[in-house]
């Protein structure tokens, strides 16, 4: 880890955008920062459970009801095969209806063409190697997790919050709710970020629901989308940030903007994004017992050229 450039010291690769983690771990490399989870890490990670309390981080498939930002609405139908077994079958099944990680090949760089480590648009979708799939994540989401609850903090300083409206959670926010928490970022850490979305979508009506869906409607609180951001994920060697947001930063977004996190992570440093977790109860359970590191546990899809998944995910204290 002391051999990893800094963000400033990037890039390393001759050729490569500015601001980009292209080779660092390899000409081939698949799955950008979760090179720093790593075995000692899932041992120490092991070590925080101490309750055995387990916290589902996945919502229930179909939760969003229409799905967000047009996506297929999932349908499920029991299929009999006999007097007494069935089986299941989902249709129209978008990985990415509900609570996801966004695989490294979701979002490519429009300015450079490119996707993470220089990966080309025709190679995500046609290369049998299929190098930024998905699949390549089947073992590795594993680590110490850490919470920031930042729609708590907010609330406990008597600040307003406004997680259904465009409302940014800035860097120094962010810090200050680990200050507060007292706990501190390591390399290999799982970042999960509370801005208070999930648990107030619920308590909308269906109308309300449905008039929120589509992607130019859709409003939301989320963390800051900058320089300055990417920089403190990177040289905190955090290997995924995960939200309970639709798209991690704040919403609406300008497509144009180089500067989103969607950019920035994805394409430029491989880092993931995780959006729509459930974070309200593991968040209740941090309060209480003051500890707001835990191991997480996270199986992706194993679907070979996957661009994302649901992350099957869990918080074990």
């Amino acid at each position: 880890m002391n051999q990893i450039p800094n963000f400033d010291e990037l890039p390393v690769k001759e050729g490569a955008p500015p601001e980009s983690s292209w080779g660092i771990f390899g000409e081939n490399d698949g799955i950008g920062c979760l090179n720093f989870l790593t075995p000692d890490g899932v041992v120490d990670a092991a070590r925080l459970v101490q309750t055995g309390k387990v916290f589902r981080l996945d919502a229930k498939l179909g939760f969003a009801k229409p799905p967000l930002f047009g996506r297929a609405a999932l349908a499920h139908s029991i299929v009999p095969l006999g007097p007494m077994a069935n089986d299941d079958i989902l249709e129209r099944f978008n990985t990415q209806e509900g609570s996801q990680w966004d695989g490294l090949g979701h979002v490519g760089h429009p300015r450079y063409e490119r996707f993470y480590n220089g990966v080309t648009a025709s190679q995500i979708r046609d290369d049998g190697n299929r190098q930024l799939g998905i699949h390549r994540w089947a073992d590795k989401v594993v680590g110490r997790g850490v919470l920031v609850d930042a729609f708590g903090f907010r609330q406990t300083q008597g600040r307003p919050v406004a997680p259904l409206d465009r409302d940014v959670y800035t860097l120094e926010e962010l810090q200050a709710s680990l200050d507060a928490q007292g706990v501190t970022l390591k390399p290999g850490t799982i970042l999960l970020v509370r801005t208070g979305w999930m648990e107030e979508y619920e308590k909308c009506t269906a109308e309300e629901k449905k008039a929120m869906a589509p992607f130019d409607k859709i409003r939301s609180a989320g963390v800051e989308a900058s320089r300055r951001v990417a920089a403190w994920l990177w040289d905190n060697r955090v290997a995924a940030i995960g939200t309970d947001c639709p798209a991690v930063e704040a919403l609406p977004m300008v497509l144009g903007d180089e500067n989103l996190l969607h950019y920035r992570a994805l394409p430029l440093l491989g880092l993931p994004l995780g959006e729509l977790f459930v974070l309200a109860p593991l968040a209740e359970d941090c309060r209480h017992d003051k500890r707001y590191e835990f191991m997480v546990v996270s199986a992706p899809l194993n679907v070979d050229g996957g661009i994302a998944s649901p992350p099957n995910a869990v918080a074990i204290k």
